[in-house]
């Protein structure tokens, strides 16, 4: 893992805006619960509290099975206020995380990847993570080499789907380099038939994103990959499961199928990835990568709550940094003054750092 190249972060409490001022917001934010959930996630961050981080992201994702409107809403805000502020202090917790004893460090791996999981909500935000993308990659290929925590290879599978769907070969390159599936690909062939399903699905997900980038040296990687994972379909064919799991594993064997007869259309990189894109804007195969009809963008300023749903709504984004954005000079001001000024200056350095 490559240290930090300032040399300024000695702990996770000094990582990006974590000064006095800028961890305490204004008395009117303290009664939204997006603000009060945005607060708590940057704390936990910037104090390295896992704990804490696992509490809040539970809660998180309560609300998004409850499937209200309101509370679907609430959740994509607090997603995108934590990926256009806490990006940097994320891919910190990430390294510091890496550092710590197996005995903890694969839980409290998976937490962080969960965090960043849910930040990379809209296009700005995951083509900002390519700043980190070498040390990034570092880190999802240990996730997914290691056999001790299923739920952190998910998470870095998760990121790497999310990402390579927007990103496409700028972040995937660095991914084939290394071969990052071949060691998974390897215990799910040992394993027969899959010990947990959704782990194969992802793992399909990301072959599938790797097709659409319609690029020769990906698309072998990926063919490659699906010819490994032969037997592992074979497997679930043949198994006898209860009704439930036995659909689902029928439904993953079909993807699976398809995914192989899509990479030999022609022989033809770009001719599978068109099969998969269906002609899509990126906007919106990252929603249905994200199983989400919607994903409105939001007024920066998080009391506010105006996106781009609404009719008559105009943003206009920080000219600084453009991360961020408002719907009125007001909104502007206000998150200015709320401590965007520090996180602004950060953003812009890392920019020049690249």
């Amino acid at each position: 893992m490559s240290e930090n190249k300032s040399g300024d972060v000695k702990n996770i409490g000094d990582a990006g805006d974590s000064t006095r001022d800028s961890l305490e917001m204004p008395e009117v934010m303290c009664g939204s619960p997006v603000c009060e959930m945005v607060r708590g996630i940057k704390r936990a961050l910037q104090c390295g509290d896992h704990q804490g981080l696992k509490i809040l992201l539970g809660k998180l994702e309560t609300w998004r099975q409850d499937g209200k409107t309101d509370l679907l809403h609430d959740y994509w805000r607090v997603a995108q206020y934590v990926g256009e502020t806490e990006i940097h202090n994320i891919y910190i917790l990430l390294s510091v995380t890496c550092d710590k004893p197996d005995s903890v460090k694969w839980d409290y791996l998976s937490d962080a990847l969960s965090v960043l999981a849910l930040c990379l909500c809209n296009r700005e935000i995951i083509f900002k993570l390519l700043v980190y993308v070498n040390n990034i990659t570092s880190i999802l290929v240990m996730a997914l080499d290691q056999d001790s925590n299923e739920e952190a290879a998910i998470q870095a599978l998760t990121v790497i789907n999310v990402t390579v769907t927007v990103c496409r070969a700028r972040f995937a390159k660095g991914l084939l380099s290394v071969n990052f599936l071949d060691k998974l690909v390897h215990r799910l062939v040992e394993q027969g038939s899959p010990k947990v399903l959704y782990l194969f699905e992802m793992v399909l997900e990301v072959i599938k994103s790797l097709l659409m980038c319609g690029q020769s040296y990906i698309h072998l990687y990926a063919v490659e990959v699906l010819k490994k994972l032969s037997p592992v379909a074979a497997a679930m064919s043949a198994s006898q499961n209860p009704d439930d799991e036995e659909k689902q594993q029928d439904g993953l064997v079909e993807f699976y199928n398809e995914l192989l007869w899509s990479a030999d259309i022609d022989e033809k990189p770009h001719v599978c990835a068109k099969y998969w894109t269906r002609g899509r804007l990126r906007k919106d195969l990252l929603s249905r990568c994200l199983k989400q009809q919607w994903l409105y963008i939001y007024c920066s300023w998080p009391v506010c709550g105006n996106h781009n749903g609404i009719s008559s709504t105009f943003f206009r984004k920080c000219s600084a940094c453009l991360m961020v954005r408002y719907c009125s000079r007001q909104c502007q001001e206000k998150h200015w003054e709320a401590g965007h000024n520090i996180q602004c200056k950060l953003i812009c350095g890392l920019g020049k750092s690249v």
